[in-house]
């Protein structure tokens, strides 16, 4: 049984793209009276109160799907009690790919069940609640702005964790987007095994040094009470309710092929107020200047989404090839090649480009290995510049040994 998706389109020409789109993903797209599991929709339909009046229909209706709203008026939507009752909001024009990982982020928990993989416990009843790390209260830096939970269905466990908008912790801003790909700070905070009931058997937290130590209260219910003691975000347990609390219907996320970064694919609002954070603390300076560890608009950058298992001391960086450019290759190090990455598995570096580069303008993307030993490059899923994604031609792994350099081109 495929999920079922209702559109909600007052542009007959629209609604039919959009509908074979869907049906070409998997998708089964449906009328409303057939019980759809989410609804996607334009928010004038075609005025703005008859959408209005649609979401707390959808709401207030017995079967509640999910509810995305995919329009060009979307500022007419946010700040109102509608805006809080759907799942997600996208902007037009908004890319295929963006539109279905918000799809599969949603129905994530539906598909569990189709598939007989079974449906984790309720994901709120164990969820933390954040209160503000103390040195930012009165400020605006490294607030919280949304929490996921991974569920390992063969320990039956929950992890939670939470995407701060900003880091203080003392990485370089450079270093962040060389080695990361973003400035904002995602921390695994909190991990419970249930028992079979549901409740829990077993509790962790990550807190000073990155240490998972045992988790004994205090609690609401089931609930953690967790505040950040370091400035990267490490917790520990409440002993004063101090500043802003945060408490927030966690997103389920399967990562198994994704980076972390992907959740803020799946948020992307979460980006914009990365970038406000850098322009309020005066972390963005001119492209082609040098100025300490400040880096450029990250909408300067490229940005590469692969997986890789580094070897006996290996460390990955990837570059660019530019159409025309006198540079022989851009790279993510920078130049110090201390910014390649030594850990394994998903990941999403960044690199920095001329303003206004197109993806078209990409002659070769280059991977390279430092150290000692080999990086294995198992997959790439995209190359993203300018708002737009390309896929990297990889046929299979490449073992890629410390000092050399492999090329390849965009499909």
């Amino acid at each position: 049984m495929k999920p079922k998706i209702h559109l909600i389109e007052d542009d007959p020409d629209q609604r039919q793209l959009r509908g074979m789109l869907l049906e070409a993903k998997g998708y089964t797209v449906v009328e409303v009276h057939d019980s759809p599991d989410l609804v996607l929709m334009d928010l004038r339909i075609p005025t703005l109160a008859d959408g209005l009046a649609k979401i707390r229909a959808l709401r207030n209706s017995e079967e509640s799907p999910k509810v995305v709203v995919l329009s060009g008026a979307v500022e007419e939507l946010r700040g109102r009690e509608e805006g809080a009752m759907v799942d997600a909001i996208l902007e037009k024009p908004c890319s295929t790919g963006l539109l279905f990982r918000t799809l599969e982020a949603l129905l994530l928990l539906l598909l569990f069940a189709m598939t007989g993989l079974g449906q984790p416990a309720d994901l709120k009843r164990h969820a933390p609640i954040l209160y503000q790390r103390a040195d930012t209260i009165g400020t605006q830096s490294d607030i919280p702005l949304l929490m996921y939970v991974e569920w390992d269905a063969n320990e039956n466990s929950l992890t939670y964790t939470v995407i701060f908008s900003n880091e203080d912790g003392g990485t370089s801003t450079r270093a962040l987007m060389a080695r990361w790909g973003r400035t904002t700070d995602i921390e695994y905070l909190y991990k419970v095994w249930l028992k079979p009931d549901g409740s829990a058997a077993r509790r962790e937290i990550q807190t000073r040094d990155h240490k998972d130590v045992p988790f004994n209260g205090p609690f609401e219910g089931d609930r953690p009470l967790l505040v950040p003691v370091t400035r990267n975000n490490m917790v520990d347990a409440v002993t004063e309710k101090k500043g802003e609390r945060y408490d927030f219907d966690p997103m389920l996320v399967d990562l198994r092929d994704h980076s972390r970064e992907y959740v803020m694919d799946l948020k992307p609002e979460t980006w914009k107020v990365m970038r406000e954070e850098l322009a309020r603390e005066g972390k963005l300076r001119p492209y082609g200047t040098i100025r300490g560890e400040d880096i450029s608009d990250p909408a300067n950058y490229a940005y590469m989404e692969f997986k890789s298992t580094q070897r006996d001391g290996g460390r990955v960086a990837f570059g660019i090839q530019l159409r025309g450019a006198e540079k022989p290759m851009y790279m993510s190090h920078l130049g110090d090649t201390r910014l390649s990455v030594e850990r394994s598995g998903w990941m999403r570096l960044a690199l920095e480009l001329p303003p206004n580069t197109k993806l078209f303008s990409v002659t070769q993307v280059g991977v390279a290995c430092y150290g000692k030993g080999s990086c294995l490059l198992e997959k790439i899923a995209f190359l993203e510049l300018g708002g737009q994604r390309g896929q990297v031609a990889l046929p299979h792994p490449v073992e890629i040994k410390a000092g050399e350099q492999w090329f390849f081109t965009l499909k």
